[in-house]
């Protein structure tokens, strides 16, 4: 029997269930990396608030993750075409077949026409927590890392200096079961504020048996989510470049 989570439910015939929401840490460059292999996702979920990728076990596999971060450029949003809506940009472990998520993200808000910007932590269940608001053209760098059984979760804004870092615990509920990158909306029902593109670069994540790659590894399996509605986010393909090898991949507003 199928489980459905937080992005929605599975296509027919794919054998995961995904719920929503990134070797050591390591600096990363805002910006994506320059493409050489395009990676195959082995399946992929329709979802009500999300696209984008994420790393996940292979079937049958008690594998965990303990890091995955990126970098990216934040995009302008366009308030006309959309006046009332929010994209957020997220990054965080856990979330596949469990209702618990370890994120940061940045909130691109349309409210009567008038734009605003904001970065966040979340535990969630727990409700996020604002911190600073960087502005359109700033390259910010994700991080969270799992290490002795408490959550570093980390948003440096490279351009402005401003930053947080944050160390939590949490209940039994966190259990690390993915490792992801995401554009969407917060909540379904909530239209997506028109952000045109983001160019996410310098993915890596890192399991628990200390290996470390890209989205797509042969260490574990890649789930593409598809954004549905309209508007929506569209995940464009995923790219692996470098060594240690590391994804990057295009996420669109579509009308």
């Amino acid at each position: 029997m199928h489980r459905f989570g937080r992005l929605g439910a599975l296509t027919a015939g794919v054998t995961l269930a995904v719920a929503l929401a990134g070797v050591c840490a390591g600096p990363a460059l805002a910006g994506p990396v320059a493409p050489q292999t395009l990676a195959r996702p082995e399946t992929s979920s329709p979802s009500p608030i999300t696209s984008g990728y994420a790393a996940v076990p292979p079937s049958g596999s008690a594998m965990t993750f303990t890091h995955v971060q990126d970098a990216f450029t934040v995009p302008t949003v366009n308030c006309t075409s959309v006046p009332n809506g929010t994209a957020q940009m997220r990054a965080g472990l856990d979330g596949v077949n469990n209702a618990t998520i370890e994120r940061v993200g940045l909130s691109e808000t349309c409210t009567g026409g008038a734009a605003s910007y904001s970065t966040w932590y979340q535990m969630y269940p727990a409700a996020a927590v604002t911190e600073f608001s960087p502005k359109p053209g700033d390259a910010l760098n994700y991080s969270i890392t799992f290490a002795a059984n408490a959550y570093t979760l980390s948003i440096k804004d490279l351009t402005s200096g401003e930053n947080f870092t944050v160390t939590r615990l949490c209940a039994a509920t966190c259990q690390n079961a993915s490792a992801q990158v995401m554009a969407g909306t917060p909540a379904a029902g909530v239209p997506p504020a028109n952000f045109t593109a983001v160019n996410y670069g310098a993915i890596i994540v890192t399991n628990s048996a200390g290996v470390s790659g890209g989205l797509s590894n042969a260490a574990w399996n890649t789930v593409m989510f598809t954004q549905t509605g309209s508007p929506n986010t569209v995940a464009g393909p995923l790219l692996t470049s470098g060594t240690p090898p590391q994804s990057a991949f295009q996420d669109t507003w579509n009308a």
